[in-house]
């Protein structure tokens, strides 16, 4: 897999990946992966051109990041997980060809204090997005989403769903704000949030 690796400088083993400052462009349909190796603030770029996979993780940091990704052609997935101490992220999603689509799936434990905003931006028709947030909560934490969907009124019949789920592993402070905002009538759109517990017949069926 083509990996690279995110820290005081920006490391990759890959000729399918150019690196230009806090600019990564990826050059061909393939699979990446995009590890975070130190504490710190990120403010990067990411260009997409075709069909690109992208595995996205980071364990044990204390994160601010500002990232944005461009998807100018083609169809973006980016599976992610973390289980830092603390993040404060704000995602920019931009799709910009007809067609192309976003399906992005974040799980997270949450240890100590998060704030998540990712904001989708459907700038022309037929473009799709996906967006997934699966959280477990620990005691204690706090954990906080705003996800946004903006469609313009170019972007006729895009579809956009979101779905956002935070399981509190006891008293936290956890919330979700889910928005769309949408400047015609001829789209698609669902969203679903969901905060809560397991239910007491759902730990008994784990623990047996």
């Amino acid at each position: 897999m083509n990996k690279i690796l995110i820290g005081k400088k920006i490391v990759c083993d890959s000729d399918n990946v150019s690196v230009e400052g806090n600019k990564i462009k990826f050059l061909s349909s393939d699979n990446y992966e995009v590890e975070y190796t130190s504490d710190g603030k990120y403010n990067l770029t990411f260009i997409i051109s075709g069909d690109v996979n992208i595995l996205e993780y980071s364990f044990d940091k204390r994160l601010e990041i500002n990232n944005r990704y461009i998807v100018d052609e083609g169809n973006l997935a980016i599976t992610k997980f973390y289980n830092n101490y603390s993040v404060i992220e704000k995602i920019n999603i931009d799709l910009c060809s007809e067609e192309a689509s976003v399906n992005y799936k974040f799980s997270n434990i949450c240890k100590e204090s998060e704030d998540y905003t990712i904001n989708v931006n459907h700038k022309v028709a037929k473009t799709i997005s996906t967006i997934i947030n699966k959280s477990v909560a620990l005691k204690n934490s706090k954990l906080h989403f705003v996800i946004n969907s903006n469609v313009d009124k170019k972007s006729v019949k895009s579809v956009l769903n979101q779905v956002t789920r935070i399981v509190t592993m006891g008293e936290c402070d956890a919330s979700i704000s889910p928005n769309m905002f949408i400047d015609l009538d001829d789209v698609e759109a669902k969203h679903g949030s969901i905060i809560g517990t397991f239910k007491d017949d759902d730990i008994f069926y784990l623990m047996s």
